[in-house]
């Protein structure tokens, strides 16, 4: 079971490199490295859907929200010319810092796990009272998983199926 969200699959289409180029590039407006600061909900100034940089051989790309969401995919593309088609390799992945907090933060949930397990066990054979709190751990992973899997993945099947449509494609396997 993977507890961070890796979306990898190839979408074929029949427009050339440029084409897709100049498609993505009327979507994508560059990303600002100003440090900007929102007021409430206030949704942001965007033309464009998604922000990032396009190439001729590939883009890395996100969509703009106007809400928070911190499991919001980074998309990286690489754009090939085959005989019949074109192949563009999509990978959808969390941001690093995501990747690195979420992964300690479920190693330390694990460890308090194995912990509050060994502690049961032991209470357990030593014949005391059963603590509930030490089973806080379990619903802490779940949750954990969860947020992370249901927060990316809605944010991934958008960017999926706007790829899609955009490119005038479909998925390899799926015709």
């Amino acid at each position: 079971m993977k507890f961070l969200p890796i979306e990898r699959y190839t979408l074929l289409t029949k427009l050339s490199p440029g084409e897709i180029k100049t498609r993505l590039e009327a979507n994508v407006e560059p990303k600002s490295n100003n440090l900007q600061i929102r007021i409430g909900w206030s949704k942001p100034k965007a033309a464009k859907p998604y922000q990032g940089s396009v190439g001729m051989d590939g883009f890395f790309i996100s969509r703009i929200i106007s809400y928070r969401n911190s499991f919001l995919p980074e998309i990286r593309g690489e754009v090939s010319h085959e005989v019949v088609h074109t192949a563009v390799r999509i990978n959808m992945q969390l941001a690093l810092f995501v990747r690195i907090f979420m992964a300690l933060w479920f190693g330390a949930v694990v460890v308090g796990l194995v912990l509050c397990v060994g502690a049961i066990i032991n209470g357990v054979r030593a014949g005391s009272k059963f603590e509930p709190q030490l089973l806080v751990p379990f619903p802490m992973l779940v949750f954990g998983y969860l947020m992370v899997r249901l927060s990316f993945g809605y944010e991934a099947n958008k960017s999926r199926k706007f790829l899609r449509d955009l490119l005038q494609g479909w998925e390899e396997g799926q015709a």
